[in-house]
């Protein structure tokens, strides 16, 4: 309940006006002029979670997030600062103060304006993410161009080399198509990123193409970095494009190793999630996914509330795009991308794809 000075000189309002406002809807306060709390309405107990007794002669510091911004007692006017209910979730919070007359006793108002600034944040997220998408699709055409020579001279070197037997020559020669080759790859899916195109997905074994890229990058990775595979038996096909999978899961893997500067363990697994399961958007056909993992440095919370967003990083200037090309990558398949982190702990990226069904696979 509200609570109500006992001491008549104290009282913040007089009853009627207190009255009136405890009957509104909207969450009020009255602040003592130290900015200690003297009143509270039943509305606002309601938002925060708190009993009014709690709030009584505390500041405005209990309503606030430790360590996030908080409200400035002294100030008339709107502000806002991220808030903390009784129970730990927390909300976007405006309050708006003014002065009561004769004294230095502030009334206040708090609305809950979580759902504005989430509006907010997504709309900078699209924004982020098209200008990614110009930049993208600008540096893949110029990355183009350049290929297309490498190429005339590899193709050249084939027709003028081919038939000589030294070792070196014919692994330079195959070596150099290769990464060429899955350079045109990468450059083609970086456009269709750009260009908002869905890729062709197809029924794909998950346990297969982790293994087989595992043997490839084995021999790529830093100096103390060990990486297991970790394949699940009777694991239904996934619906998905394994071209772009892998330019995800090099993108993963590269992460994890940077986050492992002194060596560490690099797991790659897969799993089944039944169907039926109600967190699905299609709870019926199933799903199955990727999980890569590292014993490395971890995320803070706010860094792990930012990771897929465009040009953000933990690391070092201009290394934050990946991510969020995975994250459109996984999006454009009806697939979903989710991190799980902790500072010193280590990181797990879940991939989750659709599962193929009996009648895909036939």
């Amino acid at each position: 309940m509200a609570q109500a000075d006992t001491d008549p000189d104290a009282s913040p309002l007089p009853d009627a006006v207190r009255e009136v406002l405890a009957a509104l809807p909207l969450p009020s306060l009255v602040l003592a002029e130290g900015g200690t709390i003297l009143w509270t309405s039943p509305a606002l107990e309601g938002l925060t979670g708190h009993d009014g007794a709690a709030l009584k002669g505390r500041g405005l510091d209990i309503l606030a997030f430790p360590g996030g911004p908080g409200a400035d007692p002294s100030r008339d006017g709107p502000q806002e600062f991220l808030a903390q209910r009784a129970d730990g979730a927390t909300f976007w919070a405006n309050l708006t103060l003014v002065p009561l007359p004769g004294g230095g006793r502030r009334i206040g108002q708090i609305l809950d304006v979580t759902a504005r600034h989430e509006a907010e944040a997504a709309l900078a997220l699209s924004r982020q993410r098209e200008a990614l998408g110009l930049l993208t699709n600008s540096v893949a055409h110029e990355f183009n161009n350049f290929l297309q020579i490498l190429i005339g001279y590899i193709d050249g070197l084939k027709r003028r080399l081919g038939d000589r037997q030294e070792p070196f020559i014919q692994r330079a020669i195959s070596r150099s198509a290769d990464a060429t080759e899955r350079a045109a790859i990468l450059t083609r899916q970086l456009l269709a990123f750009s260009r908002r195109i869905a890729p062709d997905v197809r029924p794909v074994d998950l346990d297969a193409l982790l293994e087989d890229l595992g043997g490839r990058l084995g021999s790529d990775l830093p100096p103390g970095v060990r990486m297991t595979i970790v394949t699940t038996p009777g694991l239904p096909k996934a619906i998905t494009n394994p071209t772009q999978i892998e330019f995800a899961l090099r993108h993963l893997v590269a992460n994890a190793c940077e986050a492992m500067p002194d060596g560490g363990m690099l797991t790659l697994s897969t799993f089944r999630i039944e169907p039926g399961d109600r967190t699905l958007q299609n709870p019926a056909a199933g799903a199955v996914g990727i999980v890569v993992g590292d014993t490395g440095e971890g995320m803070s919370p706010e860094m792990l509330t930012r990771a897929l967003a465009p040009f953000q990083t933990s690391r070092e200037a201009g290394r934050g795009a990946g991510l969020a090309i995975v994250h459109g990558l996984m999006k454009r398949q009806n697939s979903t991308i989710s991190l799980d982190s902790e500072p010193g702990a280590g990181t797990r990226v879940r991939l989750v794809f659709p599962a193929a069904s009996e009648r895909v696979l036939h």
